[in-house]
């Protein structure tokens, strides 16, 4: 018994000495895959610095010592989050653009009994972890000198509201930045909202005073004296917010996370401008402009705004794909002139319609930050608005419907008794392809805004329409000029008003965001901070 003891006993210990050496050989495996993950993570924030970062997570942790790298294999990359590939091709190494690290580490298991007459095991792990770049980027909003006039009465009508603001004023508002977060933040107070996300408060309405009231308290100055009219205003008509601006995934952090350094400063200006197309799609603006050159009588300008399509605000915060649209937008002039001797002193009715459709751009790649001062990249696919100019008649409720538009036909310019002159022409200009348009580190940190534009036409439409006016005289009466000369005498009254109308259209799209078969896109900044575990 004692001898069978002896061997059941010695047995028994051998077996618990391999539980043991199996044991910790399992425990130590889960340590060091614990590590290689939070490794591989913290090196997807920066991958121009993977290995160095990778390598002091380790040493941080106790499994190298110094600068020693022995076992450590670190490969930036590309991953694919794609459904349709098999989990092991979703990396690719070196691949760009770069949004991926692969952390792989290997060292000797560490045996405590059965070392005598075992060799050590090699313990190996790896991790993949990838981090989705979030861009931050605005469509329109060109913030050219403005005519303080044309921006009160448009700004004005499509608020609700009244403005009286001088061009120093709208000056002052162009060149005063908030942070977006910030704005937020101050604009939840004004709603009083007291908890919740940054979703919840762009789930909600607001009206121009708010608004105004959230961007006065972050500034000062003429800027804040400018909004301060505004500011008291709680008349005007109230737009949702999440056609503003978009937060993406950060619309679920809590109201009052300002400090997650999101680096999105807008202009108060944009985003006044902004609020005022989106809030009424309805909304249409009428302004009596008078008379500016010798023989125009009148000058009228309705000016109709449609809903965006749906997917994103003007200003926005996303990964690959996000996108972010300005309205539609419809216009219609209408110049009363008066006509010479030769035109039997009769007043020339002139009216032209437009038709803007939205502009889109679309977020296509974008890289992390490297380093302290970086800012990362960003390509992004604009495709600018087309632009449909006429001489024609459009009715109210083609101005208000935005539905199709029949092709113009020639409308009378003079029906008096004796003479009757026609004219028709019309101008389009469209890019049916979006451009793609990248946006480098030091363009992000300057704020560059880029504009992409159809052709060349888009900054004299007006001019192109005029310059291709076909004109058709019927003279009814003896005594009268030939219709050459007549059709002379219209042109030369006419042409002049070319200049007069592109200065005043500039001015009112200006004061939109908007430009004629233009887009204008700005990156604020772009954000690489929750990378995930991927393999």
């Amino acid at each position: 018994m004692a001898i069978l003891f002896a061997a059941g006993f010695a047995l028994s210990a051998a077996v618990s000495a391999l539980a043991v050496d199996a044991a910790a050989l399992y425990h130590e495996r889960r340590v060091v895959q614990s590590v290689v993950d939070l490794a591989a993570l913290t090196a997807a924030r920066d991958p121009g610095r993977a290995l160095d970062i990778a390598q002091t997570v380790l040493v941080d942790a106790g499994l190298l010592a110094g600068t020693d790298k022995t076992g450590l294999i670190v490969t930036p990359g590309h991953y694919a989050a794609d459904p349709t590939l098999a989990a092991d091709q979703r990396f690719a190494p070196g691949a760009g653009p770069v949004n991926a690290v692969r952390v792989h580490f290997e060292k000797p298991g560490t045996l405590y009994f059965a070392s005598a007459f075992s060799t050590e095991p090699t313990i190996a792990a790896s991790g993949i972890a990838s981090v989705t770049p979030e861009v931050s980027f605005s469509l329109g909003s060109r913030l050219a000198s403005l005519d303080g006039g044309i921006a009160n009465a448009v700004l004005g009508q499509l608020l609700g509201t009244g403005l009286s603001l001088s061009v120093m004023d709208y000056n002052a508002l162009a060149s005063a930045r908030v942070e977006a977060l910030d704005f937020l933040d101050a604009l939840a107070l004004q709603l009083g909202l007291d908890a919740g996300t940054y979703d919840d408060l762009l789930s909600m309405q607001a009206g121009p005073g708010p608004i105004a009231a959230a961007l006065k308290s972050l500034t000062g100055g003429t800027a804040n004296s400018a909004l301060s009219a505004l500011a008291l205003d709680r008349s005007g008509s109230s737009l949702d917010l999440g056609k503003l601006i978009g937060l993406g995934q950060l619309g679920g952090l809590e109201i009052g996370s300002s400090d997650a350094a999101l680096g999105m400063s807008l202009s108060v200006l944009e985003i006044l401008s902004a609020a005022a197309a989106l809030a009424d799609g309805e909304r249409q603006v009428s302004l009596n402009l008078g008379a500016s050159l010798p023989g125009l009588a009148s000058l009228k300008l309705d000016l109709a705004i449609g809903e965006p399509p749906q997917g994103g605000g003007w200003f926005t915060v996303g990964p690959a794909g996000t996108m972010v649209r300005t309205a539609q937008t419809r216009l219609r002039i209408t110049a009363q002139l008066l006509g010479g001797a030769i035109l039997l002193n009769a007043g020339v009715r002139l009216p032209i319609w437009l038709d803007l459709a939205h502009a889109e751009a679309q977020v296509i790649s974008a890289t992390c930050p490297e380093g302290g001062t970086d800012r990362g990249s960003a390509v992004i696919a604009v495709r600018p608005g087309a632009v449909h100019a006429a001489i024609g008649e459009m009715s109210a409720e083609q101005l208000k419907s935005f539905g199709w538009l029949p092709p113009a036909q020639p409308v009378r310019l003079i029906d008096v008794l004796l003479l009757r002159v026609t004219a028709s022409a019309q101008v389009e200009v469209a890019r049916p392809e979006p451009v793609a348009v990248t946006f480098t580190s030091a363009d992000i940190a300057e704020g560059r805004l880029k504009t992409v534009g159809t052709s060349g036409i888009a900054t004299s439409i007006m001019t192109s329409l005029l310059g291709d006016l076909n004109l058709g005289v019927n003279v009814l009466g003896l005594g009268l000029a030939s219709p050459a000369v007549i059709a002379q005498a219209v042109r030369g009254l006419v042409t002049p008003l070319a200049p007069v109308l592109d200065l005043t259209l500039d001015a009112v799209l200006d004061t939109l965001g908007l430009g004629i078969g233009e887009a204008d896109v700005r990156v604020y900044g772009v954000r690489c901070t929750s990378p995930v575990l991927v393999g």
